[in-house]
């Protein structure tokens, strides 16, 4: 009985995968501004056939997380929220087995900055089109 057990964890174990979400960018809301903010998150996902079905946890990732507010999402709560339900929408709507999800990065691009920066570049003559 054993020696089964062990086979259907080891068959078990030789289906996981980890699945890299590298600078995934998307815009959420702000409950301070009512703005959107745009934001970056890399993570590490593992679980069963989770690099197979990669566009599933893409997806998934994508309704999970514009449920949130960027100002939860900053906090510790937030992420633990984020991981928790991205595991349980992917299993109950895509059928995705997640074991794991790891948050390797994840920043709020400051959009601002950016536009000032560009502000500054065109006021010095680069970037002119003709």
């Amino acid at each position: 009985m054993k020696k089964y057990i062990v086979f259907i964890m080891l068959l078990v174990s030789l289906n996981a995968q980890t699945l890299h979400i590298d600078n995934f960018t998307t815009d959420i809301f702000s409950s301070s501004s009512k703005e959107l903010k745009k934001i970056s998150l890399s993570m590490l996902v593992e679980g069963r056939y989770v690099e197979d079905e990669k566009y599933k946890v893409i997806d998934a990732l994508n309704v999970v997380v514009g449920s949130f507010y960027v100002e939860n999402l900053a906090t510790s709560k937030g992420k633990e929220d984020l991981k928790r339900l991205l595991i349980e929408y992917s299993a109950k709507k895509n059928g995705v087995d997640i074991d794991t999800i790891y948050i390797t990065k994840f920043e709020l691009v400051d959009k601002h900055s950016i536009d000032n920066i560009i502000k500054a570049l065109k006021k010095e003559g680069c970037c002119q089109h003709p």
